[in-house]
């Protein structure tokens, strides 16, 4: 199992990412704030990042420290996408062999910005179904010394790469006191939530996840991590079942409030509203926080409310079937 990322790793990721990672802008909302019948809401477009997402923080936190420790080495990573585009940009950077595997459910904009990442030194690999299979068979490799893994989400460096986030937020917005924040394998929101709680033990930190793939959720309701079915989603950067013995697990149970669901509808909806009211483009498992707070989700009534946009690297036929449905 992988030990437990403290609040120095945090600060050791920023100082890393200098350079690397935006300071992404917190932008004001104040229609979703009445919506929500918040006192103030702010998002955070981490989708502004360079890759696209978020992701570009754990991975590049990653692949620099395995670069530091075993430069030669040949790297391996499974992802859904966004993961998979920040690992190969990180580990372009540094000169490193890597293979991204995905599996055979990527949406078809995430494959295509992967498809164009490959060279000599990065390979795109279809396999399984989907990015359960991939995470399985990237484990494999890694215990088999084939290649050092990446991990979307069960590593200390990871999480402190998207610990990173808590702490900008806060830093430039003190008087914030609820986060909500979407959830795929728990490491985004087990990093901030090891920042923010620290910092400012009051804040409430609330998770979202689509209805369709719910095993964080499902967890915090019965204790239980064994792999139940996943739907199709419009949020397919959070699709899929979490690893068995993840660290995220207990952390999430440690730092969240509470975890809520929202259904397909309800993310089309936010897409939409995103797009037509901010201008911004947003994918389903970016939008989950909108769409959490215009359900009135989470108890948030009167709280200064930040909501992390994860990502942007959504289809446009995606988008027009959205825009049709808001």
């Amino acid at each position: 199992m992988p030990r437990y990322p403290l609040l120095a790793d945090i600060l050791n990721a920023r100082a890393r990412l200098h350079g690397i990672a935006l300071r992404t802008p917190l932008e004001d909302s104040p229609g979703l704030a009445a919506e929500s019948d918040a006192t103030e809401v702010r998002l955070k477009l981490e989708m502004l990042q360079p890759t696209g997402s978020f992701k570009t923080r754990g991975a590049y936190n990653k692949v620099a420290l395995v670069a530091a420790s075993q430069p030669d080495a040949e790297l391996v990573t499974a992802s859904s996408g966004n993961h998979g585009i920040a690992v190969a940009t990180a580990a372009a950077r540094h000169g490193m062999r890597l293979t991204v595997l995905v599996g055979a459910s990527v949406s078809p904009a995430k494959l295509e910005r992967l498809r164009a990442l490959e060279s000599d030194s990065c390979v795109v690999e279809i396999f399984g179904r989907d990015s359960d299979d991939a995470e399985s068979e990237a484990r494999r490799r890694d215990t088999e010394r084939i290649a050092v893994y990446v991990p979307p989400y069960n590593d200390a460096d990871v999480i402190a790469g998207q610990g990173t986030i808590g702490a900008e937020v806060l830093e430039e917005w003190p008087a914030c006191d609820a986060l909500v924040v979407p959830i795929g394998g728990g490491g985004l929101i087990a990093g901030i939530g090891l920042w923010a709680k620290a910092v400012k033990p009051g804040l409430r930190l609330v998770g979202v996840q689509p209805s369709a793939s719910p095993p964080m959720y499902a967890y915090l309701e019965s204790n239980s991590t064994r792999p139940m079915p996943i739907a199709p989603t419009l949020a397919d950067g959070v699709a899929g079942n979490i690893e068995r013995d993840s660290i995220t697990w207990k952390m999430c149970r440690q730092l969240l409030d509470e975890v809520v669901l929202v259904d397909e509808e309800q993310i089309a909806e936010a897409m939409a509203w995103t797009l037509e009211v901010h201008h911004l483009v947003v994918e389903g498992s970016g939008a989950l926080g909108i769409a959490a707070l215009r359900a009135r989700l989470g108890g948030l009534d009167g709280r200064r409310v930040g909501v992390l946009l994860t990502g942007r690297n959504v289809d446009g036929e995606t988008l027009r079937r959205m825009l049709g449905q808001g």
